[in-house]
């Protein structure tokens, strides 16, 4: 019987390889473009999920911060730290822009427990291979076609949160959920496309703006 977990155990990591492997043509481009371009150190890096890799207006909206975007779309905490080594330490970047977690509550293999444990152990990378850049986390972000996840949102904030709070010099929490909220406290259709899942327009008008309020109050150093 005491095989059983560890069987069950090496199923799910041979499950998660697979899984990542969809992410190899998009993470052989990034390091093909860095490769080609040289990008410099010290750039604000845009880290994540498809709202990450949708900000298609990032420099525009950001004009007069340097940036660089590695967001790939679908992705979860974990692989943000899978490809940490491939992605994130070449570009030696002074500020990290994470958006991550979304993804891991909606699959429905995580609990929001677990989707903290991910981002400690992303931040000890951070700190092991890159001790002088901090992160930014924004928060899970409401949506309709993800309403009934709202509660593990919630609590995965507060744990970023409450995180950030207690290692304030090297973590900070960009929180946009509630100005993405209705009133009455549901998610504001007005911010998102089609889809009802990812931002609109509008949504990225609310999301440059606070990116652009906590850049200016914590420039990178």
């Amino acid at each position: 019987m005491k095989k059983i977990p560890v069987l069950l155990y090496l199923l799910f990591l041979l499950f998660h390889m697979q899984a990542q492997q969809r992410f190899e043509p998009e993470i052989r481009t990034f390091e093909s473009l860095d490769s080609a371009e040289h990008p410099a150190t010290g750039q604000i890096l845009l880290y994540g999920s498809s709202t990450m890799r949708l900000w298609k207006t990032f420099s525009q909206d950001l004009t007069g911060f340097n940036m660089v975007n590695r967001g790939f779309g679908g992705s979860e905490m974990s692989d943000a730290i899978y490809f940490f080594d491939r992605v994130v330490v070449p570009l030696q970047p002074s500020l990290i822009l994470l958006y991550e977690g979304d993804n891991d509550i909606s699959n429905g293999k995580k609990t929001p427990e677990q989707v903290f444990e991910d981002f400690k152990t992303f931040m000890a990378m951070v700190a092991e291979k890159l001790p002088e850049t901090r992160v930014a986390v924004y928060s899970l972000r409401p949506s309709i076609a993800r309403e009934r996840l709202m509660p593990e949102q919630r609590l995965v904030n507060d744990s970023f949160k409450k995180y950030c709070q207690e290692n304030s010099k090297k973590a900070f929490f960009i929180d946009l959920y509630e100005t993405l909220l209705t009133e009455s406290g549901l998610p504001n259709a007005e911010f998102l496309a089609v889809d009802k899942l990812h931002l609109n327009e509008k949504g990225y008008a609310v999301w440059t703006k606070a990116t652009r309020d906590f850049l200016e109050r914590n420039k990178p150093q």
